[in-house]
């Protein structure tokens, strides 16, 4: 049994269902347009590798002294704004690890990169990061800026890369605000918009909830999907979040389909 959280309000189950479905409108275009952007820019982000010879040469299946274990990257960025992307080792074993470091980034166009080289030296069972700037010069595509960084294998003079990932970040004009503003007004818009939504929606004893199976389930359920991909992007994993976007993608589809039909059945 629904609690009686909006018994007493003036306002109408209607009107509940309206206003509720407005919010949820709006957080279901902010959030599939956060996520949409970020899954873009990190698909353009995995077809770039700079230089043709590293990715002739990338040999994964090889033993390195560190791990590659992550690379963090902006989801947004104004235009003229410049972000840091960084890139996490760890050295799994019990001697000191020197490893080489190579970057790429964009540049110009989609061929065209600049590159960054270095070397760290980590302790045993220690991790260490690198860190390269990205600018606006860095844009390609007229939205993109994409980086890729390899864990370079040296063996006598040959070096070759052994570890590598990447990241795309997307650049959005939208009312001046910078990258992590912009961020976080998607996420709170989307939150607010998606959450009060389905409670309105909920407590609307609308049409949707008196199908079997219960549309409105489907919808808590997308707005719930939607959500866990957002944070998903906003802790750059990108193929947990492109993933459940797919999922989100499917079941809105199912949804749209099935209000469809019960409108004109």
């Amino acid at each position: 049994m629904k609690t009686t959280l909006f018994s007493g309000s003036n306002l109408h189950n209607r009107q509940r269902l309206i206003g509720g479905g407005a919010l949820f409108v709006i957080g279901l275009i902010c959030s599939f347009c956060f996520n949409g952007l970020a899954a873009i820019a990190n698909v353009n982000g995995t077809g770039f590798w700079g230089d043709p010879h590293d990715g002739a040469t990338f040999d994964s299946t090889q033993p390195t002294q560190a791990d590659l274990v992550s690379i963090r990257c902006p989801v947004l960025l104004a235009p003229g704004e410049e972000g840091t992307v960084t890139a996490t080792f760890k050295n799994p074993h019990e001697e000191k690890a020197d490893v080489l470091v190579k970057v790429v980034v964009s540049k110009d166009d989609f061929v065209d990169y600049r590159e960054l080289d270095g070397e760290l030296s980590i302790e045993p069972t220690e991790s260490q990061t690198f860190r390269w700037q990205i600018t606006p010069q860095d844009i390609v595509g007229n939205h993109f800026i994409l980086s890729r960084v390899f864990l370079m294998n040296r063996i006598e003079s040959t070096v070759y890369p052994a570890r590598t990932m990447s990241c795309g970040v997307f650049t959005l004009n939208l009312l001046g605000l910078n990258g992590l503003a912009m961020e976080v007004l998607f996420f709170v818009i989307s939150l607010l918009g998606l959450g009060g939504g389905s409670v309105l929606i909920y407590f609307s004893d609308s049409p949707l909830q008196k199908v079997k199976p219960r549309i409105d389930y489907g919808l808590y359920s997308l707005a719930g999907i939607l959500l866990v991909a957002m944070v998903g992007n906003l802790l750059n994993r990108w193929t947990a979040a492109g993933l459940t976007l797919a999922l989100a993608i499917i079941l809105a589809t199912i949804l749209i389909t099935e209000i469809f039909i019960q409108d004109y059945s």
